[in-house]
């Protein structure tokens, strides 16, 4: 029997070709778009010319949404100056809205507190979900940098049956977790309190991650150097050999 890698994030898997495992693909958030911010608020921020920051693609595609709920189009932003945290956001941004962007090397919240401090940027408008990251928060706050936060979509944990029925907790089998978001869905669907009881191998998909992980009591068996997806399972195969064999 081929061993299990559980996929338990809000973007599906890629679909690649892997001949020694058997992929399966439990969701176990939900994401919801809003649109709570009116559009003179907004207009008031970028009158101080601060930096957009897009934290991930959803950010962009709830961005997207709440422009066409007040009928308006990408030039409400002007020549804004927009950043995004990782090259994928960078791409979904481009593709959706046409905007371009700067991203820093490091994809993480803390790589983006880097160069704005490096760059002395002390103004932004945080587009992003519902719920930010203490640890974001305090970073941006003790770096002096002032923002407004710009919710434009949330994320929710949902109950899924086919993992909690179907999830085998063995050695031989890994759990990719994709977002700190997702340790509370997985913690949930298997009634679990923590992770510290898991056989099951984790992978997960950076650093950010991966404090959340060890957080909750889990071991991280690999870390992805990479913070995207279709990297890391095009590497799957090589990275289990090599970390189960160090």
């Amino acid at each position: 029997m081929k061993p299990i890698i559980y996929h338990t994030g809000l973007t599906p898997p890629p679909s690649c070709d892997i001949d020694t495992f058997e992929i399966s693909y439990y969701p176990v958030l939900r994401v919801e778009y809003e649109s709570c911010n009116d559009p003179q608020n907004i207009t008031d921020i970028l009158k101080q010319n601060p930096i957009i920051l897009m934290m991930s693609k959803n950010a962009v595609m709830g961005l997207d949404k709440w422009l066409t709920t007040f009928s308006l189009k990408s030039d409400f932003f002007g020549d804004a100056n927009f950043w995004t945290v990782g090259d994928r956001t960078h791409d979904c941004l481009e593709n959706i809205l046409g905007f371009q962007s700067f991203y820093p090397n490091e994809m993480t919240g803390k790589g983006v507190i880097k160069v704005l401090r490096k760059q002395k940027h002390s103004k932004v408008l945080l587009i992003s979900g519902q719920n930010l990251r203490h640890e974001f928060i305090v970073g941006l706050s003790s770096s002096g940098i002032n923002f407004f936060h710009f919710p434009v979509y949330k994320i929710t944990c949902i109950e899924n049956p086919g993992f909690s029925a179907h999830f085998n907790d063995a050695e031989s089998n890994y759990l990719i977790i994709t977002s700190p978001s997702s340790v509370d869905g997985i913690l949930k669907n298997l009634s679990l309190s923590n992770l510290s009881t898991l056989k099951v191998r984790i992978i997960s998909i950076g650093p950010t991650t991966s404090e959340e992980i060890r957080k909750k009591g889990g071991e991280v068996f690999i870390e992805s150097k990479i913070q995207n997806i279709n990297a890391l399972y095009d590497k799957i195969d090589s990275l289990i050999i090599e970390y189960s064999h160090p």
